[in-house]
């Protein structure tokens, strides 16, 4: 006969090994033996979260955390319930969670990215970029990589580009888009192999430009088509296009028309159905 110290053993063992099914089973089974057990509600709740049963995970979470006899929790059961909070979209909350976490134990500076990833989704750039600053700085020199640098770029992109509020002033749009670019830039230099930097780059000068009568844009996205054609793979058609739609819309814009015709055109070649491309050529006529 199993004994409730057995049963833990096993579910806990399935759970490891990513059998979440039979994991969750075998701790209900415990669960029916004694509701309030602190390891069978824990486990529960990390099942039911991996399996993204997310309201089910819920219930456990209030169970384990409110009810649950000799509880003894770790930083693993915070970082779980921040995950499920997040997942609800319940941002705040689940950021809580995961500075608990890291304050039990200080050596889960990922966690920090997780934070980051809370306040972006709620559109808290500042905070977004505090946390993610965190996350870096803990890092070795050698684990400071440009993929990781991109993320610093995208949430100044972020900021710089989300929708008007009260959050944030013209002047700290304006600088937050600085910062992209100048994070951008970086990363196109120190990994020339990859268009990114520079697409990115295109994105955030484009946006410091809105009526794009200044061209700020320009030399990026002429830069970014000319690497991709030479790549000469489909991947690449999305970003080329929005390569080609910049450049006719900006030679629209300086009343160039003939240059404009030739990079719609170029559209069309990609996607013939393109109605952005057919819709200024239209209007060209």
């Amino acid at each position: 006969t199993a004994t409730e110290e057995d049963l833990v053993k096993y579910a806990f063992a399935l759970f490891l090994n990513h059998d979440f099914d039979k994991s969750l089973e075998v701790a209900n089974m415990g669960l029916q033996k004694n509701a309030r057990h602190a390891a069978f509600n824990r486990l529960a709740m990390y099942n039911y979260t991996d399996l993204k049963r997310f309201d089910e995970a819920l219930k456990a979470a209030d169970v384990f955390f409110k009810e649950c006899d000799k509880a003894d929790y770790s930083y693993l059961d915070y970082m779980y319930y921040g995950h499920l909070l997040e997942s609800l979209k319940k941002y705040d909350d689940a950021v809580v969670q995961y500075e608990k976490a890291v304050k039990m134990d200080p050596t889960k500076t990922d966690l920090f990215k997780n934070i980051s990833s809370a306040y972006e989704q709620k559109n808290d750039y500042k905070k977004a970029i505090s946390a993610y600053q965190k996350y870096y700085a803990s890092l070795d020199k050698e684990k400071q990589t440009p993929d990781l640098q991109f993320q610093f770029g995208r949430l100044y992109y972020g900021a710089g580009t989300q929708p008007d509020s009260l959050a944030i002033t013209v002047e700290e749009r304006k600088q937050a888009l600085m910062s992209a670019d100048s994070t951008f830039h970086a990363i196109a230099e120190a990994a020339p192999d990859s268009y990114l930097g520079n697409f990115w780059r295109a994105r955030t000068n484009s946006a410091l430009d809105p009526e794009t009568t200044q061209g700020l844009a320009k030399p990026y996205y002429e830069e970014v088509a000319a690497f991709l054609i030479d790549k000469n793979d489909p991947r690449y058609n999305s970003a080329l296009i929005e390569c080609y739609s910049y450049l006719g819309y900006y030679y629209l814009v300086a009343n160039k028309l003939p240059e404009s015709k030739e990079y719609w055109n170029k559209i069309l070649a990609i996607d013939p159905a393109n109605a952005t491309a057919k819709r200024a050529l239209d209007g060209i006529k």
